[in-house]
């Protein structure tokens, strides 16, 4: 049993100094102290000293830091190559250990047990390697119970005598057998000689091509002084690695988490029968810089050998200097000078208080079990949950039975209600009113023009007019929608202007007619450059908006409004064509773009009805395109690309163009009249009934078509259908194709739904304006068309105000408009618009991730079923879907 601390003078501060070091937490210790009790006369004070230390180190039999105390032999069976020393170093470190400690894994340091222990034959050095390494890997054998278990199901060293058992010996004894010695031979030989490692270092081996257990058989079975430094040498750093490992990664065990003190080596005798300790403690300096250990304490009790001392209290100073460094480096040694001296009454007062050593929190052995098992539980619930959702990934998506509506896309959305024709005026009364409410804004810009510091400007908008009185033909056209868009955004950006004159810009809006389907377009456009070519002093005319038709006029338009130095922002036209010329800008998304989210919809969304309240995504396409028109043709062939599995349906109102579009392949067929049309459809849906149709044509002969199909067909007019952007609300508000055929199932694209789901801020100012201009059930209220006009204008307005406020003083222009249009309209936040925030980026065309939504409709309006794009600063939607399992395809 170990006997207290003597009580001599100021050894209580030399004690609490010591104590201090070994609390050290891992990561604020220093290289690992060596401290040295040196007898200075005749007697056993430093015996005592050390053994008193050991004896405050445990408490009711247990240890309260892990330590060894090496004195008297071990208990084991003696190890000659081993040595007592080190044998009873490791008895008492796997003895003396706190709760909560663990276990305590000495890897390198019983490896290398096992190679000074090794005896081997006289044979070739590669045979002399492998025979080291089978020898250590029995060793190491003998204390796994997994190796132990391998090599008994292997079946031993020597085949079996009978014929089936032999067989069975040379199939099982490869895997069981040798790959396991291997893998312990390649593991640790790569652990001992990779590069930082600290036999590396001491055996001074080359950079590559080390061969561990080649070297290290020089070591086995040494003999003689050299061979008992060497032996020394290599145990005791192989065991201050592996003790410094022990602090290792605490966060991934329990166990190591609790291991808060360092290791303390306790040698209290002052001549000790091992010649190996005065080679361990001359030794231990150099190990401990090698190994980069921190994690040690070594106390021993020496006899003098001619060093300068320390008393007590100058020790004391020393230690408590060595606690504001860290990092590993060599040992740092203090010599304490201990001689007889009589007891010190404040010395004895301070261990009778402190009997043992104080420590502020101690563990017990249950809880890190306990922790572990939580730990086991939890991981293993999150792998099941991870292999389940695993499992239902790569499950067929079609297993997933729900019709996609609302409730499975979106929670935000909400039904819209249909708008309703106004029954007390006539399109072009309507037309009339909202030209009249632009030239009202036309004649509060020119009021302005006279005021000093107030500046005004032309945008010019060219749309297609309304000339007729009938409700059929002005639903499809957009003209109406599209010029309330910009009537509403130019009253709000003159409104804007007026508290804020000295930096924004005045809009008046010139009203162009470009004709039905945009024929008109180029003679206008080149009326439009004649008379920017006219103006005199500033420029007036700073650019266009509109041109909301991808049509063969309207290209033209473009090419001629572009050469004449005029920006163009387009608002609903989405062909691809149209973005081929630099003074072009759109603010819809174009087809490229809408092709690719509904092809991802219809292949991975479940929209075709295969049952009662079943549905499945989508296994073929029917694409109805016209050949004849921009928009129709771009979106069908980016949608037959992304989709592939598709079938082309070619339809155009003047059968004499069906000679200059001649059908190109198996997968073309053209079709002069919708029930011919109808029929080819449902020839498709009955040799695969997960055939969706995908709607390109224009929206005004959808309801004709829907009428084949419905009556004059045998599909009973089960369908479903995906509708291009083309097929606005407005339009299927007024078609009504949910009421009129109950077995259709109807998605379609939208640019925006601004009464039931605007995107941000804007889009609610801008629902609230148009609701106190037209109303709450306007036809128009929900149609994407107004916002993306409104926003269109306000694009091009947000580069003119740039434009005015980089010119400072000096006179801008149509180019310096530009220039802000090519380095991006609103810098790196871009736009915020009523249909979502518009990025363009450096010499974008179409702003990046523009919001697109799919509608399902249904009986009480359109329901979003996907929304991909950016809703506002720092809002996209990335994801669509169930539970958003489904990724938003990039541009």
């Amino acid at each position: 049993m170990s006997s207290s601390v003597p009580p001599l003078p100021k050894i209580n501060s030399f004690v609490e100094a010591l104590e201090q070091l070994i609390k050290q937490p891992p990561k604020r210790r220093g290289p690992a102290p060596q401290v040295l009790l040196t007898q200075l006369s005749d007697g056993t004070e430093a015996e005592r000293v050390a053994d008193g230390l050991c004896g405050r180190f445990s408490a009711a039999g247990r240890a309260r830091i892990p330590y060894a105390q090496v004195a008297g032999a071990p208990s084991g069976p003696r190890r000659e190559g081993v040595g007592d020393t080190f044998q009873k170093i490791e008895e008492e470190l796997l003895r003396n250990r706190p709760a909560g400690f663990g276990r305590l894994r000495l890897p390198q340091y019983r490896l290398m047990c096992s190679i000074v222990e090794a005896q081997l034959t006289e044979s070739q050095p590669a045979v002399q390697a492998e025979e080291l390494r089978d020898r250590c890997y029995e060793a190491r054998r003998k204390d796994s119970r997994i190796l132990r278990t391998l090599e008994a199901v292997s079946g031993g060293e020597q085949p079996p005598p009978s014929i089936p058992a032999t067989a069975w010996y040379w199939l099982r004894r490869p895997l069981l057998g040798l790959l396991p010695r291997w893998w312990y031979g390649w593991r640790n030989g790569r652990r001992m000689t990779r590069k930082g490692s600290w036999y590396r270092t001491w055996a001074e081996l080359p950079e590559k091509g080390a061969d561990f257990f080649a070297d290290a058989r020089r070591l086995a079975g040494a003999g003689g002084s050299s061979g008992l430094d060497q032996t020394v040498a290599v145990l005791l750093r192989a065991l201050l690695a592996d003790l410094q490992a022990a602090f290792r990664h605490p966060l991934l065990s329990p166990w190591r988490r609790r291991r808060k003190h360092r290791l303390v080596l306790v040698f209290p005798q002052l001549d000790p029968t091992e010649p190996q300790v005065g080679h361990l403690l001359t030794q231990f300096p150099d190990a401990v810089e090698q190994t980069g250990c921190t994690g040690v304490l070594l106390v021993a009790a020496v006899p003098p050998g001619g060093e300068p001392t320390e008393s007590y209290a100058e020790a004391a100073i020393t230690l408590n200097s060595w606690k504001v460094t860290t990092g590993a480096g060599r040992a740092r040694v203090v010599r304490v000078g201990v001689e007889p001296h009589t007891d010190d009454a404040d010395a004895a007062r301070w261990l009778s208080r402190f009997p043992e050593i104080y420590l502020e929190k101690t563990h017990s052995d249950l809880a890190p079990r306990l922790e572990a098992v939580l730990v086991s539980v939890a991981g293993a619930t999150t792998l099941a949950l991870l292999a389940t959702y695993g499992l239902t990934w790569l499950l067929p998506e079609g297993e997933k039975t729900d019709c996609l509506t609302r409730s499975a896309a979106t929670e935000s959305a909400a039904p819209s209600g249909t708008g309703r024709i106004p029954s007390d005026k006539s399109p072009k009364e309507l037309y009339r009113a909202v030209r009249a409410m632009i030239e009202r804004q036309n004649d509060e810009a020119d009021a302005a023009a006279a005021r000093p510091g107030a500046m005004v400007r032309t945008v010019v908008y060219l749309g297609v007019p309304v000339t007729v009185n009938s409700w059929k033909e002005e639903m499809y056209s957009g003209a109406i929608p599209e010029l309330r868009g910009i009537a509403l955004a130019q009253e709000e950006l003159n409104r804007e202007a007026s508290r804020d004159e000295g930096n924004k810009v005045w809009l008046r809006v010139r009203v162009e007619d470009a004709g039905p389907r945009f024929t008109k377009a180029p003679a206008v456009a080149a009326r439009i450059v004649r008379d920017v070519k006219k103006e005199q002093g500033d420029e007036q005319i700073m650019g266009v908006v509109g041109l909301g038709q991808s049509r063969e006029d309207t290209l033209r338009a473009r090419d001629i409004l572009g050469e004449g130095g005029l920006p163009i922002i387009g608002t609903v036209a989405t062909a691809e064509e149209m973005q081929r010329h630099s003074m072009y800008r759109q603010v819809a998304p174009d087809n490229r773009r809408e092709a690719r989210i509904a092809a991802d919809f219809a292949r991975r969304g479940n929209i075709v009805q295969t049952a009662a309240g079943k549905c499945a995504p989508a296994e073929q396409a029917v694409v109805i395109a016209d050949p004849t028109d921009n928009y129709s043709a771009n979106l069908s062939e980016r949608f037959t690309e992304e989709f592939r599995d598709t079938y082309r349906l070619w339809y155009t109102a003047g059968d004499d163009r069906v000679s200059h579009h001649p059908a190109q392949g198996d997968d073309v067929e053209w079709v002069r009249k919708f029930s011919e049309m109808a029929e080819k459809v449902c020839g498709r849906l009955k040799d695969e009934p997960r055939t969706v149709v995908y709607w390109t044509a224009r929206a005004d002969e959808f309801g004709a078509f829907l009428d084949e199909f419905n009556s004059g067909t045998a599909c009973k007019g089960q369908l479903t259908a995906l509708g291009g952007n083309d097929l606005t609300n407005a339009v299927v508000d007024a078609q009504r194709p949910s009421e009129r055929y109950p077995l259709l199932r109807l998605y379609y694209a939208a640019h925006a739904l601004p009464k039931s789901d605007p995107p941000n801020v804007m889009g609610e100012n801008f629902r609230r304006q148009y609701a106190a201009a037209y109303g709450e059930h306007d036809l128009w209220s929900n149609d994407g068309r107004t916002t993306l006009a409104s926003d269109a204008l306000r694009v091009l307005a947000t580069a003119l105000n740039e434009a005015r406020q980089d010119a400072g003083t000096a006179a801008f222009g149509r180019g310096t408009v530009q220039a802000a249009l090519v380095n991006g309209a609103g810098g790196e936040a871009g736009v915020r618009g009523a249909s979502g925030t518009l990025k363009f980026g450096q010499d974008g065309k179409v702003p990046a991730a523009k919001r697109l939504l799919i509608l399902h409709d249904t009986k009480r309006g359109p329901e979003v079923a996907l929304e991909c794009g950016v809703r506002d600063n720092d809002d996209e939607r990335k994801t669509w879907g169930p539970d958003n399992q489904f990724t938003c395809p990039d541009d």
